[in-house]
């Protein structure tokens, strides 16, 4: 079973992260483009510039969730790290389930703003606001997921075997 759940997790993990590097190296060519376009040929596409802010919007929204997993978001260990040890547990299990509380709310929210905006239009290609609002529940879905993934690692301190086993699933990708 836990072959299984490793093979799932790597797929999330690798779709998560090839859907981010096409956003983001999709977002560089085309304000590379526009501006060599701009400066060397005199013309610039009116829509570049609103397509790179969605992209951009899109691929931070869908990253939040690998850099939660890596531990790349800001956090404060001086309380856990000084208090015994249920104790320090006992405050990464609140923490974890206020972040986990949160990110529903924002799926749960997102959906209903994304459903409120559907039929406002941008200023230039004239796409669905909605569908650039679908971002914010996605990426907290995403978030929520890898959350739950990560979740033994972030409540309580890890075995030697499980940093092993953490680290050769992180190099198998």
């Amino acid at each position: 079973m836990r072959h299984l759940a490793d093979r799932a997790d790597r797929l999330l993990l690798s779709l998560n992260r090839f859907v981010c590097a096409t956003l983001l190296g999709a977002m560089a060519t085309l304000v590379f483009a526009n501006v060599i376009g701009r400066y060397v040929f005199g013309v610039s596409a009116s829509w570049a510039e609103e397509v790179a802010r969605y992209l951009m919007i899109w691929s931070a929204l869908l990253a939040a969730g690998l850099a939660l997993r890596e531990g790349a978001h800001i956090a404060v260990e001086t309380l856990p790290d000084n208090l015994p040890p249920r104790a320090a547990i006992a405050l990464r299990a609140l923490v974890v389930a206020m972040v986990g509380a949160f990110l529903g709310v924002l799926v749960w929210l997102g959906l209903e703003y994304a459903e409120f905006a559907r039929l406002q239009r941008t200023p230039v290609l004239r796409l669905s606001m909605g569908f650039i609002y679908l971002a914010i529940p996605i990426g907290a879905g995403l978030c929520l997921l890898h959350l739950l993934i990560v979740l033994p690692r972030l409540v309580r301190p890890q075995t030697d075997e499980e940093k092993v086993h953490a680290a050769e699933l992180g190099s198998a990708l």
